[in-house]
C-alpha cells in the first residue's frame, strides 16, 4: 500500500510565467531523478517518484498550482524521508512564490497545517511525528525488523 502527498494552491490571480519558472526551478532543486534511475537499474536506494506538477489545463476554479507525488515505501522510514523531502520543496514554493495563495497539503487523508516558523507539519507536532509513527507501525517496517 503506497502513500502520496497531495498539494493545491488557489488564488484569484493566475500564475505568471515568472512564478511558473520559479516553481519549476525550486522543484528542480529537489530533483531525485538520479536516485530514481539508480533504483531502476540496481534496486538500491529508495523507490522515489519525481515531483509531479499538474498541467494548467487540469486545474479548476482558482487553482494555480496542484499535484501529487507518491512517497517511497520500500524501506523503513522511506515514507518519512520522502515526505520530509517533498514538504521541504512545498515549503519553499509556498514561501518564495505562492505565499498569497490558499493552500491545501495532505498525505492521503491527513491534512497538514502551515505556520510561518515550521512550514507544513502534522497536527501532532511542528514536524511530521504522526507520519513517523505511521512508519513505525506499518507492516513494511515490521517486515524489516522481524528477527529470523
Amino acid at each position: 500500500m503506497g502513500f502520496s502527498i497531495y498539494y493545491t494552491a488557489k488564488r484569484d490571480t493566475p500564475l505568471t510565467p515568472i512564478e511558473s519558472q520559479r516553481i519549476d526551478a525550486i522543484a528542480q532543486s529537489f530533483d531525485v531523478i538520479a536516485d530514481i534511475e539508480r533504483y531502476a537499474h540496481t534496486g538500491k536506494g529508495l523507490n522515489w517518484e519525481s515531483f509531479t506538477r499538474y498541467e494548467a489545463s487540469r486545474l479548476t476554479g482558482a487553482g494555480v498550482f496542484s499535484g501529487a507525488t507518491a512517497l517511497p515505501d520500500n524501506k523503513p522510514f522511506a515514507m518519512h524521508k520522502g515526505a520530509r523531502h517533498w514538504i521541504g520543496c512545498l515549503n519553499r514554493i509556498h514561501r518564495e512564490v505562492l505565499a498569497d495563495a490558499k493552500w491545501s497539503v495532505q498525505i492521503e487523508d491527513d491534512a497538514l497545517l502551515w505556520d510561518d516558523k515550521h512550514g507544513w507539519h502534522d497536527n501532532a507536532s511542528s514536524g511530521l511525528a504522526a507520519l513517523w509513527l505511521g512508519c513505525l507501525l506499518s507492516s513494511r517496517f515490521r517486515l524489516f525488523t522481524r528477527s529470523a
